[in-house]
């Protein structure tokens, strides 16, 4: 029963990833110049901070507090070879989208608490170098059912270092295989876990399970 709970939220999700690419087509439908494939390479104020991008989707966090949070110019090393931007919108349990192409987005900057679905069209793998600050601790808000706060550390790190800060109030975390294109499930009640640390550049969907919701602590000294 568990098991089949776990896979239904995971199906969920990507149902509602899915169909929201369904209705504002196909990406190769409405690129016309895709991308030569050449990776970018852009500046960077901390060391080696950086969020890698495989071709498809690819589930990000910022390593760096960006400078400039206006997509066009933080996108602007990739510019014309990324296709979707997805927020999550906890409130509503949601995605927002975000396209290059449309006249009218729901966002156009990047909120640094958050994770970010990114479509990239490139054939290479590349990076995505972060123009920012190091982050310092953070405090963040999640809300009873989906979050996706971010990871927002240069640093590998145990995730159950972080997620004791939640008391116990969340069910699953997912982290995205870009390689594979599927989700990977972490359960804190589960025997076999396919992950259990945290990259720099990675994002997560983190389930609440508690009514009231909980604060997700980020302490850098701790955690390094």
């Amino acid at each position: 029963m568990k098991r089949s709970m776990k896979y239904l939220l995971c199906a969920i999700l990507v149902l509602m990833l899915i169909l929201s690419i369904y209705l504002l087509g196909s990406p190769a439908e409405k690129i016309s110049n895709p991308l030569t494939g050449a990776a970018v390479v852009g500046f960077e104020i901390a060391p080696f901070c950086f969020t890698p991008l495989d071709h498809g989707w690819n589930l990000v966090s910022f390593c760096a507090n960006l400078t400039n949070k206006s997509i066009k110019t933080a996108l602007s090393q990739i510019s014309g070879s990324y296709r979707y931007i997805l927020e999550w919108n906890a409130s509503s349990q949601n995605f927002m989208i975000y396209s290059p192409l449309s006249s009218s987005n729901p966002f156009t900057k990047f909120n640094e608490n958050l994770s970010y679905f990114i479509y990239f069209e490139g054939s290479n793998k590349t990076n995505l170098y972060c123009q920012g600050t190091n982050f310092g601790n953070l405090n963040l808000s999640l809300l009873f059912g989906w979050n996706a706060p971010t990871y927002p550390y240069m640093f590998t790190v145990n995730i159950t270092k972080y997620l004791s800060t939640l008391g116990g109030k969340y069910r699953y975390v997912m982290k995205w295989n870009a390689s594979s294109q599927k989700f990977m499930i972490y359960s804190p009640l589960s025997a076999l876990k396919p992950f259990e640390t945290i990259l720099s550049g990675e994002g997560q969907f983190i389930n609440i399970e508690d009514a009231g919701g909980a604060h997700l602590f980020y302490n850098r000294t701790y955690l390094q």
